[in-house]
Order: structure tokens, then sequence, then C-alpha cells
């Protein structure tokens, strides 16, 4: 319905510093590539940095399939301050000679962090070479709603990228961008992988650009949660370089109840509340009213109070950074056609735009036909 009712509403919005990840601890931790062939081994490095013991368990992830029920090891009483060192751990660990896939690793009692380190076999007189894998808490995967990036990529005469992705539990549906040095998109492709599956691709392979250098991957969470990281390697000295995704400080989710405010030019403020769950808007529901559109003597020619959101439909968190439509209809057959736009910040809060177009108003409210300027949409995670 619609209100002949001026009123302020005031909202404070909900902010949060930001701080970078590093070898982050946790009690369910994500490793996204681990493999062992002919020319590749694996160590894998458990360390409890607690005050207590825990227990740990160390599961193997098979790639290109989900892993419901993987084959795992448990390790009981790893001590505080201890490091859990399983050389050629999927030789020895799990009695694999040839494996490709990933690691997920859970603690019971506390929390304990995690490397892995891939590597050349041992023998050769020029040495070894390699990269370290961090892991990464569950907690802090790129989620529903979520965009990261992973700088530094290339493909062309002297480098290749390999690119890894390790699903979270529900699985992931993500969009896979190629961007140039100057945020370009150059190519896109959909990726979809099931419960705690583990993928990669070569760049070469992934996007349809013959030859690029200096390239970006951005990942566009649309559904589920993943781990991402890259390995750059060398074509001349087969060197590889571990290449590590972009993180926040927003948490694992977006999903939850953000309060917004909807504010014109002269900083006047109308609001509501908007839910997510699952990486899906599920509810609008809010006031809206805009006093910047004018009859040309600084007037407003439309002062009606709207309640909004009741035109709204369930749409993904990904699809408001393009805009999404929906149209409000009122009893007295007169029509708002809203779109609004905005993107998520750290799963924390979000900005964006409110724009309306009005329909078939009538009599004294004929000014709320037409277009409205747009106004600023903005949003904070309620506790």
């Amino acid at each position: 319905m619609k209100f002949r009712i001026l009123t302020t509403i005031c909202l404070g919005l909900l902010l949060a510093t930001s701080s970078a990840f590093a070898v982050s601890p946790g009690n369910d931790l994500l490793i996204a590539g681990a493999a062992r062939t002919s020319r590749w081994t694996a160590d894998l490095y458990i360390n409890n940095p607690g005050t207590t013991s825990v227990s740990v368990d160390v599961m193997w992830l098979e790639r290109d399939q989900a892993n419901p029920s993987p084959v795992t090891a448990t390790f009981p009483g790893v001590a505080p301050g201890e490091t859990l060192i399983l050389d050629d751990v999927l030789r020895n660990t799990f009695g694999m000679s040839r494996a490709t896939g990933a690691f997920r690793i859970t603690a019971t009692g506390g929390e304990v962090t995690a490397n892995l380190v891939v590597f050349t076999g041992a023998g050769s007189e020029s040495g070894t070479y390699g990269s370290g894998f961090e892991a990464i808490p569950a907690a802090s995967a790129t989620s529903a709603g979520e965009t990261t990036t992973l700088a530094g990529i290339a493909s062309d005469g002297d480098f290749y990228t390999n690119l890894f992705a390790l699903a979270g539990a529900s699985g992931v549906t993500m969009n896979l961008d190629l961007l140039d040095p100057d945020g370009n998109v150059l190519d896109s492709q959909q990726v979809v992988l099931e419960s705690y599956e583990p993928w990669l691709s070569s760049v070469a392979s992934l996007w349809d650009v013959a030859s690029f250098e200096n390239g970006t991957a951005q990942a566009r969470i649309s559904a589920g949660s993943m781990v991402l990281l890259g390995s750059k390697i060398d074509i001349l000295s087969n060197d590889p370089t571990t290449l590590e995704q972009a993180f926040g400080a927003g948490g694992g989710t977006v999903d939850g109840t953000y309060r917004f405010a909807i504010w014109d030019s002269m900083s006047f403020a109308t609001g509501g509340n908007l839910e997510v769950d699952g990486g899906v808007v599920v509810a609008i529901t809010g006031t809206y009213i805009n006093y910047d559109k004018t009859d040309g003597q600084d007037e407003p020619e439309c002062t009606l109070l709207f309640q909004f959101g009741a035109g709204f439909a369930p749409t993904a968190v990904v699809d408001f950074e393009t805009g999404v439509e929906f149209i409000d209809s009122y009893p007295d057959g007169s029509d708002l056609t809203w779109t609004i736009t905005f993107m998520v910040d750290d799963n924390l809060g979000f900005t964006g735009t409110i724009e309306a177009v009005g329909e078939n108003f009538t009599g004294i409210d004929e000014g709320c036909n037409g277009s409205f300027p747009y106004l600023d949409f903005e949003g904070g995670k309620a506790e």
C-alpha cells in the first residue's frame, strides 16, 4: 500500500574493519589441490597452535567427483605445539601411488593450521622444486554472493597457469572471468561442482583467449562456496609458483538480515530489511520516498511514502550487480517498477542504487508518474 505520510526513518549501519588472511587456524580446513604422480610428491604439515590436545581427521577428496564419504585417516592426541608431519602423505598414509585431488582436514577439541608442500622427487643432481599450498578455513571460503580474484596468471610462450578449486559441503556454482590488467572481461565460463569436489583446469583450456600475460581470474559465486588457488609454471624450467586468491573479512556466508537505508540528495532517509538465505535474496521489505522528483520549481512532485517489496521474487545476490527489476502494484491501480542494484562487501554490508518508474497515478498523485531520480541504497548486516 501507499501512505500520504511524511516521516523520517533513521538507520544505523553496521561497520567492520578489514583484515588479511595469512596461514589461518580452524577446525575445518580445505586445501584445493594435491597430487602424487611419477613426478610429484606431497608432504602435509598440520600444527596444533592451541593449549589443549586435538584429534585430527585428514580426508582425501578425489578430483572430478563428489566426495560425500571420503577415505579418512585419524590422528588422535596431537599435543599443544606439536606438528604432525605426514611425509609423502598419499602413499604413506593413504596407500596411493598415483592420485589427484584435494584435502579436507577437521580438528576436534581445538583448531589447527596446515600446509601442503608439493614437489618433484629427490635424487636429481639439480635438486627439487615445487610449491606450498595453504589450508583455508571452510568458514572463510568464497560463498554465494561473493566475488574473489586471483592475480598474476599467464598463458603465453613463457608461462602457463593451472587453476584449482575445491567446492564446499553444498557444492558451488561459479562464473570464472578472465580480466586484463585494466579490469576488462576477456572471456567467462561457468563451472558447477558437487559437494567437496576438487577441480583443475589450465587457463588455456578454460578460456578462449589465445595468449595473455598478467591476467586476473575473477570468480563470482552464485551458489555454494569454494576455495581457489593457482599454479603458474615457467615453461623453460618447469618451476611452479603458487598464486593465492583474495580474501575479505566478512566470514563464510552472505546469508542473514541486512538493515538498509535509502538516501536522497538532501540526506533524507527511509529504509527497511533485506533477507538473504542460501545466497538468494528472499525478501525485501521497506519504505520509499523521493523528494528529488521535483516539478522544476524545487517542489516535490510526489510526496507519497511507498511500501515496496510485495512484488519481489527471490533472486540470487549476484544478479543485483547488474540490476534486478520488479513491479509493486497498489490498490488504486497504480504501479511502481523498481530497479535495485548493489554489491555486497565482505558479507557485512552493501552499497548500490534504487530507481523507480511510476505508472497509472491519477489526480493529485499524477506527479508520481514517470522516472524518479535514483537514490543511494546502503545496508549493513544485523547482529
